[in-house]
């Protein structure tokens, strides 16, 4: 074999040698490229852990939550409303049984019934069935003031139907299953507006008996009272005396109205004016007034 084949075979050999190292490289690449994007999409698949709140034990309703009772772990499954503070469920009352291991969440406690929290102290809150003509045609609101009317039609012990106010001075807590009037725009259901409604009112503790028996023995009607009309709990500040608000001051005694006392009211009289005389003596001139 002459000198020049043994020349071409051997830059032959060296071009081979760097076409088989750059495609070596360009494997190894795009193997480490391909593991890469393979460990990212492994770390985007695994599920995200929070910190939450879990029972390290069982928790027995209706007793504090004691702090060695409860800890801070992460968590793979986020539960609904979940607590990410130990600070915020330590003493809190559970409703019912938490199990250990399981988040504790807020749906486990009791936050608080709305038209509990309004109802002034000493007073209650008692449902009234009403209708149209019950509440004032319809136009009874929540936080309005209302007399309590009662109308027994007689019998049971009565000679005769008679009237008399039952409460006076009741705030209306809740209209139709609302404690706040809807917002502008929505309109009633026409099925629920032909059902039968209640109104919740804030009687005094010493009183709630006295209206359910006035409820079943006769007719009840409520009143409504103006706006410019002052409560008790301001015209009590001006005068420096405590009063438990939504009660409007007393005009007049709890008083029975029969068939009798109806038919003796009588409107009050006017008076007339009364005829006039003018004298002239001379040049004085004088009126008179006679009866």
């Amino acid at each position: 074999m002459s000198s020049t084949t043994l020349k071409i075979v051997a830059v032959v050999a060296v071009l081979l040698a760097i076409v088989l190292a750059f495609v070596g490289f360009r494997i190894s690449r795009d193997y480490a490229e391909q593991a890469q994007q393979a460990q990212q999409q492994v770390a985007q698949q695994e599920v995200k852990q929070t910190l939450a709140v879990v029972a390290l034990k069982p928790l027995a309703a209706y007793r504090p939550i004691a702090r060695d009772a409860v800890a801070l772990v992460p968590v793979s499954v986020v539960p609904a409303d979940p607590y990410d503070s130990i600070e915020d469920v330590v003493n809190k009352v559970p409703l019912v049984d938490i199990d250990a291991g399981a988040p504790v969440t807020q749906r486990y406690f009791k936050e608080g019934n709305v038209l509990a929290r309004i109802i002034p102290p000493g007073y209650q809150a008692v449902s009234v069935e009403v209708n149209d003509v019950i509440a004032v045609g319809g136009f009874v609101r929540p936080g309005d003031i209302v007399d309590v009317l009662l109308y027994l039609r007689g019998g049971t012990g009565l000679d005769q139907p008679q009237s008399r106010v039952l409460l006076e001075g009741a705030r209306v807590l809740a209209y139709q299953e609302r404690i706040i009037d809807r917002p502008e725009g929505v309109q009633d259901d026409n099925n629920q507006r032909s059902r039968q409604r209640t109104a919740v009112l804030a009687v005094a503790e010493d009183q709630t008996t006295k209206l359910m028996l006035g409820s079943s023995l006769g007719e009840l009607r409520l009143a409504l009272h103006s706006q410019a009309e002052p409560l008790a709990g301001d015209v009590a500040q001006a005068a420096g005396e405590a009063q438990v608000p939504g009660r409007v001051s007393a005009k007049s005694p709890d008083k029975a109205i029969g068939l009798a006392e109806l038919g003796r009211l009588k409107p009050p009289s006017q008076d007339r004016p009364r005829p006039r005389v003018e004298i002239l003596r001379g040049g004085a001139r004088e009126i008179v007034t006679t009866n």
